[in-house]
């Protein structure tokens, strides 16, 4: 979900706290987006060995903490309110994300989870864990990816503890759990329109801060996101989702 990341335009720190009006320096004057409904159509996001060598290679030392314009923190998979791991990977200590998709997640997905239960077999969420296919994309990817910023997670599958103790898996490839993720995707993006300020997609709360089904390379996994919008409206350079 990106290309090569332009390291000129690089410029922010690893912190925990953020720029609630998203109005970082420097973004809005950049290039607008030829299409106004762009979105995200890459797959290759790094794995966590990738991901490692990427950040020695072009962000050697403390170069990497000036690699995002976007405020950045990191997320303990194995501990933090969300968990979560990488494919067919332990969860990790310490995984690079953005500090406004980390603190949607924290804050919000938890509704979304169990509006998926309601959905489709019912429950209410007691845990949840994510299984992923990375945050941070690669050199393939545009610059104008969320996943540049590490503001968007490719999301494979969800493990719920309901409250009674029940334990369900909902994958999103194929159809069998179709109707949890339209469920999650629908409370997503009322969420990134009533949080971040951000239009529905298209006028479509469904299509608001996720890609899915209805892009050719997103059959395997979710794409969600938290858009940069300021003011009701999304940013010029950045993709919708």
């Amino acid at each position: 979900m990106k290309k090569v990341l332009v390291l000129g335009l690089v410029v922010f720190t690893f912190a925990c706290g953020q720029n609630p009006a998203e109005s970082v320096r420097g973004v809005n004057s950049l290039v607008t987006n030829e299409n106004s409904d762009a979105i995200d159509s890459d797959e290759s996001v790094l794995s966590p060995n990738q991901e490692e060598e990427y950040f020695k290679t072009y962000f050697p030392g403390a170069e990497k903490a000036r690699a995002f314009k976007f405020t950045q923190t990191t997320w303990k998979e194995c501990v933090d309110t969300v968990t979560g791991n990488y494919l067919n990977s332990k969860c990790a200590s310490s995984r690079g994300i953005s500090v406004i998709l980390k603190r949607f997640m924290d804050e919000h997905m938890y509704k979304c989870v169990d509006a998926g239960l309601a959905a489709q077999g019912g429950g209410q969420t007691s845990d949840f864990h994510i299984v992923h296919a990375g945050i941070f994309g690669d050199p393939n990817h545009s610059p104008k990816s969320l996943h540049s910023e590490n503001r968007a997670i490719d999301i494979k599958s969800f493990e719920v503890m309901t409250t009674s103790g029940a334990v369900k898996n909902f994958v999103f490839s194929g159809t069998s759990n179709r109707n949890f993720f339209k469920a999650f995707r629908k409370c997503w993006g009322e969420i990134v329109n009533k949080h971040n300020s951000c239009p529905f997609f298209k006028n479509d709360a469904s299509l608001t801060g996720s890609i899915g089904w209805e892009d050719s390379n997103h059959q395997h996994h979710m794409h969600t996101s938290v858009p940069h919008c300021i003011n009701g409206a999304y940013g010029t350079f950045y993709f919708r989702k």
